[in-house]
C-alpha cells in the first residue's frame, strides 16, 4: 500500500463511482459546493457490524442524506439498498410537502 492509498484508503471507490452519489446521483464533480454540500462517505451495503467486508463490491459512494437514509440495514444487494433509499426518500419527500408545504393535508 502506497502512503496516498494509507491516506485515502477509498480514493478507489470515489474514482470508480465517478464522485457521485450512487443512490442519488448528487454530482461532486461540478464544484466545491456540491462536493461539500454532499460531504460524501463511503457506504457498506452489508453493514461493518455485521460483516466486515470492504470487498469493493460491497462498498458505493454514498452522499450524506443518502447515507443517513440506507444506515445500519443489511441488504443483500446494491438494488436492494437503492430500493430501500428510494422508499425512504419518498417517505420523506411527503412528510415534507404535508409537514412543511402544507399540501397534503
Amino acid at each position: 500500500m502506497t502512503k496516498e492509498e494509507e491516506t485515502y484508503p477509498y480514493q478507489r471507490i470515489y474514482e470508480r463511482d465517478n464522485f457521485k452519489c450512487r443512490y442519488c446521483g448528487w454530482d461532486g464533480l461540478k464544484n466545491f459546493e456540491s462536493w461539500f454540500t454532499a460531504n460524501f462517505n463511503i457506504d457498506h451495503i452489508r453493514p461493518q457490524r455485521l460483516r466486515r467486508n470492504d470487498d469493493d463490491s460491497n462498498l458505493v459512494l454514498a452522499c450524506r442524506a443518502c447515507n443517513l437514509y440506507k444506515g445500519q440495514v443489511d441488504c443483500n444487494s446494491f438494488e436492494e439498498a437503492l430500493n430501500l433509499v428510494n422508499r425512504k426518500r419518498a417517505e420523506a419527500e411527503k412528510w415534507y410537502r404535508k409537514h412543511v408545504l402544507k399540501l397534503d393535508s
